[in-house]
């Protein structure tokens, strides 16, 4: 005989080489084969078959094999991979249950803050399609770093499953930069006050390949609110950058103005300023008063505040409104106005910039034993300042997870603020949480960090002096920029 083929022996799978003057090609037939003490091959056909094989040369055997093959079923044979389904997301809204489970690619923009993860689009007749983001794979989705949304449990190392499906991501460099855009934020606004979703760095468009769940028998997402996409992968991002300015220091100068009755009587008269329309263009009307001019659609966060796109200029009002039987609706005497205006003492930086942000968190489980333990020492007059300093005590867990976390120092920061409440406990007692938090003076760094005097540590309800704060999270959230990447 000539050379023989080389065959998988899992398998009838026989090749034959170029040189034994054969046509290349390869038979499987899915049977058990066993071989012969001879270096012959004996195939093992399934009961069903009833067939009784004898023992055959090589080319008889492959040419069974090929026989046996041509009856397989195409789960018997080589399964093709399965291909994304392009569909919009106004067609995924109207038709979910038809594409429940299945592989889909959709486009749009994303809409990421602390109560939505999203991806929406405009379906006319005054209706709108949104669907729910999560990541699959084991990676966090953005929408954990608020601590307030619901987002799929994970766990490293495994794909995450989701109606007891299996989800899978494709880690890539789309992906890393996707994951950085949605959330990268200013911490925050250049005059002190604290950020949301308006400090996001980027408006963000992606085409997302993943795995779709209807909701409409049990919605995800904030309150259940929509239907469900597990990305598993980002196949194309376009990443625009807002006006929020990455870095930089600012100082900020304030103004209040209180009209007189008279002239909110005047100003009550126009509808935005009577809560009859968008309270924003009664900010256009308040502004003239220190001779600005602004245009309401590029600025606004709510009724009682509007702030420009670049953040370096404000208005904010201060008051109430109030409403007479058959009378139109209009502002309180007692309210004002404050206008405050930032110059950059350090510029930020440029536009061109890509600004990377990177989000830690360490979670110290309560123990009990140790809690007891610290009362005591504080008891015998050892640190006493955990009972009141929270600061110090927020501080020192700070250098503690920034060490755990092997985080270079990551800079200067400035306690902006610390706070704490009692609340009720699960026993029916009382407890207490606070928490602290520190922020760069470019807005480029976030520290808080929460903390707890648990109930079983009070003698009395509601009674805390003497118990220590414990430290229980800490929450480090850093910002960079770099020339973007070409």
């Amino acid at each position: 005989m000539g050379e023989r083929p080389a065959c998988d022996f899992r398998f009838v799978i026989c090749d034959w080489p170029a040189e034994a003057g054969k046509s290349l090609f390869s038979l499987s037939a899915d049977l058990p084969i066993v071989r012969s003490p001879e270096d012959q091959l004996f195939l093992t056909p399934e009961p069903r078959i009833g067939a009784i094989v004898r023992r055959m040369t090589w080319p008889a055997l492959c040419l069974i094999g090929a026989l046996l093959a041509s009856q397989a079923t195409p789960a018997e044979t080589s399964r093709s991979p399965e291909l994304p389904i392009p569909v919009s997301l106004c067609e995924l809204s109207r038709h979910g249950g038809t594409y429940d489970r299945k592989l889909v690619e959709v486009s749009g923009r994303v809409w990421f803050g602390k109560f939505n993860f999203d991806m929406d689009a405009d379906c006319g007749l005054n209706t709108e399609a949104r669907v729910w983001l999560d990541l699959g794979g084991d990676v966090e989705s953005p929408h954990g770093y608020w601590g307030v949304g619901p987002v799929l449990p994970k766990q490293t190392g495994r794909d995450v499953e989701v109606r007891s499906v299996k989800i899978p991501l494709v880690h890539d460099a789309l992906l890393d930069r996707f994951v950085n855009d949605v959330g990268a934020m200013r911490f925050q606004k250049p005059n002190g006050d604290g950020c949301g979703s308006d400090c996001l760095f980027y408006d963000v468009t992606a085409t997302l390949r993943g795995r779709f769940f209807s909701g409409t028998k049990g919605g995800f997402g904030m309150d259940e609110c929509c239907d469900l996409l597990v990305i598993e992968q980002v196949t194309s991002i376009t990443s625009k950058r807002r006006s929020v300015p990455a870095g930089g220091e600012f100082q900020c100068q304030s103004d209040r103005w209180r009209p007189t009755p008279e002239e909110w009587k005047t100003f009550s008269k126009i509808p935005a300023c009577s809560l009859a329309g968008d309270f924003n263009y009664c900010y256009a009307a308040l502004a003239k008063h220190w001779g600005d001019t602004i245009k309401p659609s590029e600025g606004g966060e709510s009724d009682r505040y509007w702030i420009s796109r670049d953040m370096t200029r404000s208005y904010k009002f201060e008051g109430g409104f109030a409403q007479k039987p058959g009378q139109a609706t209009e502002i309180t005497p007692l309210s004002s106005v404050t206008r405050t205006v930032c110059h950059a003492t350090s510029p930020p930086a440029p536009a061109s910039d890509h600004v990377e942000c990177k989000f830690y968190r360490t979670l110290e489980p309560e123990d009990k034993g140790a809690a007891m333990a610290l009362q005591e020492a504080v008891k015998a007059g050892h640190e006493s300042w955990r009972t009141s300093d929270m600061a110090k005590v927020g501080w020192l867990a700070y250098g503690t997870a920034i060490r755990e976390l092997k985080l270079a120092s990551p800079g200067p920061v400035k306690l902006a603020e610390c706070e704490g409440n009692p609340v009720p406990d699960v026993g029916g007692g009382k407890q207490e949480y606070g928490y602290c938090t520190w922020f760069s003076s470019d807005g480029f760094r976030e520290v808080t960090v929460e903390m707890h005097k648990p109930a079983y540590l009070t003698k009395s309800e509601g009674q805390f002096d003497e118990v220590p704060w414990i430290a229980t999270f800490v929450e480090v959230n850093l910002c960079r920029t770099a020339p973007e990447p070409h």
